[in-house]
């Protein structure tokens, strides 16, 4: 794990969308995305409608998920109802670039569904689908994508999605699981702000028996991985 230390949130999110402009420089035609949601995903979109709505070929990007809360597009709990409002559409981005995980639907079938239909877009590699590159979030509590201190055993899971449950709000999640996210991607992960600063402390010292977590496993195992933080 690479970390790169800013001294605000927008100059990490402008290093990111270079990091990011550098991937797909670096590959010719479609570039497989994978988002995650919450606040930062929100200020990196409007960063993005903001000052690189020229700066980036939108029309080779395609679009999936990390993860996503077991609600309708329009919930504003969605991560696809907020990309939506603050990226596909300011953008004009194509539907057809865009494969949203259904949260409406019955999570257990959807996981099914929406990992059938990630596995017939994307290259497989090791007997899993390989994103070109995946942006990841980490919770105050560690957690990455959807998979909590309450759910380590989905970073074994051998399946391409599964179902969560958030520890507190008991609200069902669709996740990708840990073999996926390890599985030779790029991973971009923003922690960004004064109320992450004790989870970053966390990553940098990395996965311990003593202290096990999500995001620490998944960043101490990643073959490449950037934290991106502020001072």
């Amino acid at each position: 794990m690479k970390i790169q230390s800013y001294k605000d949130k927008e100059t990490a999110l402008n290093a990111l969308t270079a990091d990011l402009i550098r991937l797909m420089e670096k590959k010719k035609g479609v570039f497989n995305l994978a988002l995650s949601g919450g606040e930062t995903a929100k200020q990196m979109f409007y960063l993005w409608c903001c000052d690189y709505r020229d700066r980036v070929q939108w029309d080779r990007i395609r679009f999936f998920w990390v993860d996503e809360r077991c609600v309708p597009p329009f919930d504003p709990e969605s991560n696809y109802g907020s990309a939506d409002k603050y990226l596909f559409r300011p953008l004009v981005i194509s539907m057809f670039q865009i494969h949203r995980i259904k949260g409406e639907e019955i999570p257990e079938i959807e996981a099914v569904r929406y990992a059938k239909e990630v596995e017939q877009y994307l290259p497989v590699k090791n007997g899993l689908p390989q994103w070109d590159c995946i942006l990841l979030g980490v919770g105050p509590d560690a957690h990455t994508a959807s998979i909590f201190p309450s759910t380590m055993e989905l970073l074994t899971d051998t399946r391409t999605y599964a179902v969560s449950q958030h520890p507190e709000s008991g609200q069902h999640r669709i996740t990708l699981t840990g073999p996926v996210l390890l599985n030779d991607t790029p991973l971009l992960v923003p922690v960004l702000g004064k109320d992450k600063q004790t989870v970053v402390k966390r990553l940098k010292k990395g996965w311990s028996e003593a202290d096990p977590t999500p995001a620490t496993y998944i960043l101490s195992k990643a073959k490449d991985a950037v934290l991106y933080i502020t001072e």
